[in-house]
């Protein structure tokens, strides 16, 4: 079942203290990005903020850097707390009027002096090797048309890329992020049994994984640290991943920003043992095939159903 949706990308951003939408003095060689952020959540931490202070877009006339605002200020530079992006929630991060025609990347630059993950209410750092010097580079083609609106949407996916060092001392941001044309975007939603919680283990660590394609391998998240080692012929990493969170006596699940296609979907309560930088065993429900078209929002609801270990 599919119940129509309208994404709140396309109204305008002025909410979030940028450039409002469309601007003034747009011309046939001129087209206006808005870029928001979302976020795949990771388990135990209680907020993970990262500190973004400018985005460099490669274009028709090379390389074009847009600030990023802090709403409340206008200052250069912004926090978020990706914690609070979850379940189809989202914020602006920049809009800008620039060149029309096609772009190759979009390159975030991070402040991590001012970046943290917060577990246990003890504050840590985050090292980042990739990122450090000259940002996070998105390799993300895109055209922007003269006189038209492009929104992309950031899902920063946090399951994977956050990994603790072996010594047990450090976190590392490895970003691992999709980008998403918002208007050819949807969503699954759905309803769980609670009984069928209970055979999983409980709700600590419930997830909903979703995979490309019908009747998709289901497994865990797995990216090696060490790029060096191949990744296993096997692997079939999920596209996103949503907790189930419990509210009104009900338990559910959003999964969003979903590019329009074919999806399995699955339910597990490991996934707080789910780990991306090693291969782990994780037991799922039984999985359900789910179409997902642009606008909408699909239904998948677990009910009770046969446990499968992976």
């Amino acid at each position: 079942m599919k119940n129509s949706i309208v994404h709140s990308f396309f109204a305008c951003l002025l909410g979030f203290g940028i450039i409002g939408c469309g601007g003034s003095g747009s011309s046939q060689d001129t087209g206006t990005l808005e870029v928001g952020i979302t976020d795949a959540p990771v388990d135990n931490a209680q907020a993970v903020v990262i500190h973004f202070t400018e985005a460099t877009l490669h274009g028709p006339d090379g390389n074009t850097t847009v600030e990023v605002l802090d709403p409340a200020t206008g200052e250069v530079g912004r926090s978020i707390d990706l914690m609070q992006l979850q379940g189809g929630m989202w914020t602006g991060l920049f809009d800008d009027i620039v060149v029309a025609g096609h772009y190759s990347w979009i390159r975030l630059t991070l402040d991590l002096s001012q970046s943290y993950i917060q577990i246990d209410d003890q504050q840590h750092s985050l090292r980042c090797t990739s990122c450090q010097n000259n940002g996070y580079r998105l390799n993300r083609s895109f055209n922007i048309d003269p006189d038209g609106t492009l929104a992309l949407m950031i899902d920063f996916d946090l399951r994977k890329s956050i990994t603790l060092s072996t010594s047990g001392t450090e976190y590392h941001l490895r970003p691992t992020l999709r980008v998403i044309e918002a208007d050819v975007s949807g969503d699954i939603s759905g309803a769980i049994d609670p009984n069928l919680i209970a055979d999983l283990g409980g709700f600590s660590g419930c997830s909903v994984y979703a995979f490309s394609g019908n009747d998709a391998l289901l497994d865990d998240v797995y990216i090696p640290m060490n790029m060096s080692m191949p990744m296993p012929v096997d692997q079939n990493n999920p596209v996103s991943t949503a907790q189930v969170v419990f509210e009104n006596d009900t338990y559910s699940y959003t999964l969003s920003f979903l590019p329009a296609g074919n999806y399995t979907v699955a339910l597990t309560c490991d996934a707080d043992m789910d780990m991306a930088d090693r291969d782990d065993e994780l037991v799922f429900s039984d999985p359900i095939n789910v179409p997902v078209v642009a606008g909408e929002t699909s239904t998948a609801d677990f009910g009770i159903a046969v446990i499968q270990p992976i």
